[in-house]
């Protein structure tokens, strides 16, 4: 029986959008399962994380599921923060399934994922003007054109939950 290969692909997801869709399709080109970490799962309703951890595991699920993925082939993992980066990425390590390699486009956390030995797969940003998940919630604020950066299936989760509504109230009151 031939080995698993997996990736581990952390973010925070807020909200998942079009170029995370991207990446784990790419992704799962090179690899049979892809680790998705649900980084900053302990904030919630604030401007820069207005998303529960729960609500992005949908989002992801939902996504991926809307685009044909096994679900067998991804795992989903939230994570909280713990304010020591070198230290929060072996504790990630501890909450996940071996890996063989770590994608992500945050020089940073590549540094350090490289520095423990991990093979690094320097992530170029699909289209980052328009996916990006701070102009997205910017754009919750004032228009629909958010709608079309993201999974269809993740904007009408999003506006089952309210959340442009919570975006707009926890961003200016």
């Amino acid at each position: 029986m031939s080995r698993v290969k997996r990736v581990l692909y952390p973010g925070r997801f807020q909200p998942f959008h079009m170029g995370h869709l991207r990446v784990v399709e790419d992704l799962l080109k090179k690899f049979d399962e892809i680790v998705i970490v649900i980084g900053s799962a302990q904030e919630a309703f604030t401007c820069q994380n207005p998303f529960t951890a729960g609500e992005r595991l949908e989002m992801i699920d939902l996504a991926l599921r809307e685009e044909g993925i096994n679900r067998n082939k991804y795992w989903l993992v939230p994570v909280p923060d713990i304010n020591k980066p070198l230290a929060w990425t072996t504790y990630v390590l501890g909450m996940i399934p071996r890996v063989d390699a770590v994608a992500t486009g945050n020089p940073h956390v590549a540094g350090i994922y490289r520095w423990l030995g991990y093979n690094v797969i320097e992530l170029t940003l699909y289209k980052p003007e328009i996916y990006n998940g701070t102009r997205i919630r910017h754009l919750m604020t004032y228009s629909d054109e958010w709608i079309n950066r993201v999974p269809r299936s993740v904007a009408e989760y999003i506006i089952r939950i309210n959340g442009v509504s919570r975006v707009k109230k926890v961003c200016y009151g």
